[in-house]
């Protein structure tokens, strides 16, 4: 018997269809679900650094700096130290938001047990005429100051272009890294900081957080992928059942063989 016109898809390109359709289908799920699990982890980190934030107030303050190696285990610990500030040398961490109003973090050397370090004295606002510096001077008398250790802030994405060094104090910089910091003063640095508490003076608006995003994010990203997971798996079931109905609607029109179905 010869072959019957055909008007559908051949029965082995529906198979070929419907194995590129599975792969696909795989493929797609692998990412979102991938995507998903990242942004549960990342959430998860989020909540650890929280309570780490929360448990550095009630661990035993430590009375001297740490090394490089230490700092990120001592991450959000409080310190005590006793120095002084430099009266005259601050650096201005520019693009800092609080509020909704762009200003600037100050970070001001303390000299404490013949090492420096640098202190996040707070926020202060920028004003709109950015040629003009705030006043953030503070005196060299000796003082025992109550600080938690933290990174210096980072933005999302750094860029590789080089700071611009004034040759006047106070001095502004976009998001330094810690040997920017040390050949802007010519001295020796650690890299972190610390944040100066609340409550001691000699400093500006202090809100400090171990996150400008909480984790709560992260789990609405993780929905979204998720969701698209459910999507593609329904879009396919759906696409798949259209087909089989297709199929059937085929051969029982006689629009082939059911040799060529083998």
């Amino acid at each position: 018997m010869g072959k019957q016109p055909y008007s559908g898809v051949n029965p082995r390109a529906r198979y070929i269809r419907s194995a590129i359709a599975t792969l696909t289908l795989v493929s797609l799920l692998a990412v979102f679900i991938a995507a998903g699990l990242w942004q549960l982890g990342r959430a998860g980190e989020k909540h650890d650094l929280i309570a780490a934030f929360s448990a550095g107030s009630i661990v035993v303050t430590v009375k001297n700096l740490i090394s490089d190696a230490e700092a990120a285990d001592y991450r959000f610990r409080r310190f005590e130290l006793t120095g002084r500030f430099d009266p005259e040398r601050h650096i201005l961490l520019d693009n800092i938001v609080m509020a909704g109003r762009t200003g600037y973090q100050v970070l001001t050397p303390f000299y404490t047990g013949g090492k420096t370090v640098l202190v996040n004295r707070g926020w202060v606002p920028a004003d709109v005429d950015r040629s003009k510096l705030p006043t953030v001077n503070i005196d060299d008398g000796e003082r025992t100051i109550t600080a938690i250790l933290n990174r210096f802030p980072v933005p999302g994405m750094r860029m590789d272009m080089p700071q611009e060094f004034s040759t006047t104090w106070p001095r502004r910089m976009l998001y330094p890294t810690r040997d920017e910091l040390a050949k802007s003063l010519g001295e020796e640095l650690p890299d972190y900081q610390l944040q100066l508490d609340k409550g001691l003076p000699g400093g500006f608006a202090r809100d400090w957080k171990p996150l400008e995003i909480g984790p709560e994010k992260n789990y609405g990203y993780a929905f979204q992928w998720f969701a698209f997971a459910l999507l593609t798996l329904i879009f396919y079931v759906i696409l798949n059942l259209r087909w089989n109905r297709q199929h059937k609607d085929n051969l029982r029109m006689g629009r082939y063989t059911d040799q060529n179905n083998d």
